[in-house]
């Protein structure tokens, strides 16, 4: 391929900037650091872009923090005008190069992924052990201190094989070296992941060209190549290790980089993986749980909602589902029903009577979307803005307020207007009836069969609660609030 040449014009092109801002802004919008910099957006970007222009533009010190996650790890943070800059770098020599990964490259790049490399994992591993009828064996590895033995100096070499705009590689210097070293990149940059994953893609030419190995598969530092011969694997091991040493100068992690049988289980990418299902590891688990807890009592002093907290369980059980993991699901969902059903009224209608559904009903049940509904419900969403928001149909946001209804969440004065279920009430001969029936008895256009659907859920849950047998409709509280109704005689009375 020709080297790139004349990038830097479109570097500091306006458009480019502005397109760097939009996507270094994305889930930070609400940051002071973002409204500030959007107050004076032309201001600001013209600024940066003259300094790009003159060459006359400093990178700001990284602010540096440690996170134990629970891994101790340092991470630095950039001033958002140099993330900015980050982006608008990227957005230029990103795609020239990109073009040269490997297929099994699955860090840092749109379309890829975690899930994607355990799917390719699984895939070769049926391959290599003929369907899981003879033995395989992976070579586990990854690299000593990655981050922190980039060196400098051969990443610029590598750069420079399609970057011949030396202005670029000015820029790309001026990043490299804010930590004033020769060696080692920060975590946290956009730049950092780029570099990285490309800093290693020398690493993937050598193993697919050179050592012709078939299954093999990377995610950063991170990689495993699967084959049904343990000698063969050991020897690639030396010469993969031999070629970071001389070429890249980082080398395989001698704890960490192991030749082994999938039999015993590979722990790849946070998962246990066997012949014939995954599992989560078990530092993985105890690192949840000890979010979850920290959650509790955040949720607890009323410093988050139970929204936010949802979306936090959501990333997990979305990660949770990639692993043979239905019953742990199943009672996750059940124990954060339990720990996060008070505290927030936007969430609970009637604590009493929530916290004694929740002793007797299988809550577990309901679903993600269905909580969403109820807390855009409860803040005054209507179903049609509740579709759009969610993504989903109209119909599903009915079917949603009817579980909750059923389930004693949603009282069903608070969906319709008290003289519609008076009238929905009187055609109503049984629960069990076909909706059908009842809408023709009621000759009313204007009630819908999702109307008629929540009456009977109102029903449903008092039956479910109160147990009484033979008796059509219980004659005491049916819905939650003040008003009630007394079935008697084939009527319905208000009082």
């Amino acid at each position: 391929m020709k080297p790139k040449e004349n990038l830097y014009e479109k570097l500091w092109d306006i458009n480019n900037l502005f397109l760097a801002f939009n996507n270094a802004k994305k889930g930070k919008t609400k940051r002071r650091y973002v409204k500030r910099f959007q107050r004076n957006i032309n201001e600001n970007l013209f600024k940066l872009q003259q300094e790009l222009i003159t060459k006359n533009y400093n990178h700001c010190e990284l602010k540096t923090f440690i996170l134990r996650d629970p891994k101790t790890r340092k991470i630095s943070k950039s001033a958002f005008r140099d993330r900015v800059v980050h982006h608008a770098l990227c957005n230029i020599i990103v795609p020239i190069f990109e073009k040269s990964f490997i297929y099994d490259s699955h860090a840092n790049q749109i379309g890829k992924g975690t899930l994607k490399a355990l799917q390719r994992f699984d895939e070769f591993k049926r391959k290599v052990s003929r369907n899981n009828t003879r033995e395989c064996f992976v070579l586990k590895a990854d690299i000593k201190h990655y981050f922190e033995e980039i060196d400098h100096q051969i990443l610029i070499e590598i750069i420079r094989r399609k970057i011949k705009d030396e202005k670029v590689i000015w820029l790309i210097e001026k990043i490299l070296s804010v930590n004033n070293k020769t060696k080692g990149m920060p975590l946290g940059n956009l730049t950092s992941q780029f570099f990285a994953n490309l800093y290693l893609n020398e690493l993937d030419v050598f193993v697919k060209n050179k050592l012709r190995a078939k299954f093999y598969i990377r995610y950063v530092d991170d990689f495993v190549i699967l084959h049904e011969n343990k000698e063969q694997l050991e020897e690639w091991k030396i010469s993969i290790n031999t070629f970071l040493k001389e070429k890249l100068k980082i080398e395989l992690h001698p704890s960490k980089s192991h030749v082994l049988k999938l039999s015993s289980g590979i722990n790849f990418l946070g998962f246990r993986v066997f012949y014939h299902h995954k599992l989560i590891r078990a530092s993985n688990l105890k690192n949840f749980d000890r979010k979850f807890n920290n959650l509790k009592i955040i949720f607890d002093e009323e410093i988050i909602g139970r929204e936010k907290a949802l979306e936090f369980l959501e990333g997990w059980i979305a990660y949770c589902s990639y692993a043979n993991t239905f019953k742990y699901r199943k009672h996750l969902i059940r124990n954060f029903n339990k720990s996060f059903s008070h505290g927030n009224k936007l969430f609970v209608h009637n604590k009493r009577n929530y916290i004694n559904y929740i002793k007797r009903v299988g809550e577990s049940e309901l679903q993600f979307a269905v909580q969403k509904t109820l807390f855009n419900y409860k803040n005054g969403l209507t179903i049609k803005e509740i579709a759009i928001k969610q993504g989903i149909k109209d119909s599903t946001v009915w079917g949603h307020l009817i579980n909750l209804i059923e389930h004693k969440q949603l009282s069903v004065l608070e969906v319709l207007p008290k003289e519609k279920i008076y009238k929905i009430l009187n055609k109503i001969y049984s629960y069990k009836e076909i909706l059908r029936d009842i809408k023709k008895r009621l000759k009313d256009d204007s009630i819908t069969y999702d109307d008629i659907d929540c009456v009977i859920a109102s029903i449903k849950s008092k039956r479910k609660f109160k147990k009484k047998k033979n008796v059509l409709l219980p004659s005491s509280e049916l819905f939650q609030g003040t008003d009630h109704y007394r079935y008697q005689g084939g009527s319905c009375h208000w009082h």
